[in-house]
């Protein structure tokens, strides 16, 4: 049975809010039909959709990560889950669109603002000009027409450099259609030293996670290990994210993992 909720529309956007409920899982639309979030009603901290599943790979290579930033909130998939289950990290979300932040906590179980979560309501853009010292920055930012203008120039991904610990991270959601897609990862790839590439099992999403530095070797080595681990953990099959970005670097020219 399909159950849908009011639209909402914010006065500073283009674009509706909706969220419709179906089969124990609430889905948000930012003004299109595509899914930007989901959330199973029974269990609401856990990653319903593969790419934010990838998004979060970034555990595989470095167990140190403390500050994580997030451009863009949806309905705090990422943010939630990271706060319910790891917490030693804290993280920072900002999001230009109050409309969405009230949906999140209403009725995708975001938490409150403690010690460890701060959801703001912001531009991204402005909000990385005055910045630093995260560990991981990750940009899932899209509405109705796709990423909005300014995420996708130069200048950002260089402020984003900027803002990143000499070890940092850079995380960002890319659609698999995008006609610029090749030109955005060559974009990505250009201001770090390394990147891997992780495609969601349907196709619709490309997930770029881009290294400040190269990861240290020991971890890398024990890689296959530690994602039997945080799998065990975290109940992700990371063993599959593993797998996948071995597939696809092999159209890349730097392989990272053998």
């Amino acid at each position: 049975m399909l159950k849908k909720f009011n639209f909402l529309r914010g006065s500073q956007n283009k674009w509706e809010v909706e969220v419709s409920e179906t089969h124990g899982f609430r889905h948000l639309y930012l003004g299109s039909r595509t899914i930007q979030s989901s959330m199973k009603i029974s269990d609401p901290f856990s990653l319903v959709l593969d790419y934010t599943q990838a998004m979060i790979a970034f555990m595989l290579f470095d167990d140190r990560i403390r500050r994580v930033a997030c451009i863009g909130l949806g309905g705090g998939s990422i943010p939630k889950f990271l706060w319910k289950y790891l917490p030693e990290i804290n993280v920072c979300v900002v999001e230009n669109s109050l409309q969405v932040i009230n949906v999140a906590r209403q009725l995708f179980a975001l938490p409150s603002d403690d010690e460890r979560l701060s959801v703001m309501h912001g531009d991204g853009m402005v909000w990385i000009n005055d910045v630093h010292q995260y560990d991981v920055i990750m940009l899932d930012a899209f509405d109705g027409a796709g990423v909005p203008d300014g995420f996708t120039e130069e200048i950002f991904i260089q402020k984003v450099k900027r803002c990143l610990t000499h070890r940092g991270i850079y995380i960002q959601n890319l659609w698999s259609n995008d006609p610029l897609l090749k030109s955005r990862i060559n974009q990505i790839e250009s201001h770090f030293e390394q990147i891997v590439l992780i495609p969601t099992p349907k196709g619709g999403n490309i997930v770029a996670i881009a290294f400040c530095k190269m990861p240290a070797a020991d971890k890398l080595s024990q890689i296959d290990q530690r994602a039997k681990i945080l799998k065990r953990h975290l109940g992700i099959d990371f063993d599959a994210i593993l797998s996948k970005i071995r597939s696809f670097q092999s159209t890349q020219t730097k392989k990272l993992l053998i």
